[in-house]
């Protein structure tokens, strides 16, 4: 396997040993700001039931757990090795019923029909397995009036990248500003905008859609 298509599958579904000691701590280093800027975007209110899609290790679910009076967090991730890290970090949430972390995947969202105040992602879009059914699942478990919070680089940031341009198979859903709002438009989210912060090598979006 060369060295850039392991890199790939490590980023969708971080494995072993190498998931386990270097992916968590190189994605906190790259969706960290994504997240962090989805933290005050979102706007937590007490009693906000909340869903994280791809947590990794758990860093975004350890801020916004303390902010959530009343509410609750629950995070799916196809990684048992971020589970595992993830749970460990937040291991009091878990047992005081606050978090809930499951193995699961964004086409099967284990919840009912507008549960969620606020759904968030950083960064998994590009590994969606069906985007247009899976938008559907979030839809689904959107209250009405909640929000979808999508943080992401667009295509052309993307490609700038070897390990990304060089596999295609895996990074499978790029899009323009352009092309993602509309995405979110033909799902049925009734007003959708977008939010960028200019980094030196490339921009953190975050497409917001309102149900």
């Amino acid at each position: 396997m060369r060295l850039d298509t392991f890199i790939a599958r490590q980023l969708r579904k971080p494995s072993g040993l190498i998931g386990r000691l270097f992916v968590g701590k190189s994605l906190n280093k790259s969706n960290g700001p994504l997240e962090d800027m989805g933290l005050e975007l979102m706007d937590l209110k007490p009693g906000y039931h909340v869903l994280e899609i791809g947590f990794g290790n758990g860093r975004l679910i350890s801020k916004m757990a303390p902010r959530l009076h009343e509410g609750t967090i629950t995070g799916i991730d196809i990684s048992d090795v971020m589970i595992e890290q993830a749970r460990k970090r937040n291991q009091d949430f878990i047992q005081s019923g606050k978090v809930k972390l499951l193995k699961a995947s964004v086409e099967d969202i284990p919840a009912e029909d507008e549960y969620f105040d606020r759904i968030f992602t950083a960064n998994t879009i590009y590994f969606w397995p069906d985007p247009g059914s899976d938008i559907g699942e979030v839809f689904r478990t959107l209250k009405t009036g909640g929000c979808f919070y999508c943080g992401m680089r667009v295509r052309e940031d993307m490609l700038r990248l070897g390990p990304i341009l060089k596999n295609r198979d895996i990074f499978k859903n790029l899009y323009t500003l352009d092309e993602i709002t509309a995405f979110f438009k033909s799902a049925g989210f009734s007003q959708v905008d977008y939010h960028v912060k200019q980094r030196k090598q490339f921009a953190d979006v975050i497409v917001v859609g309102q149900k």
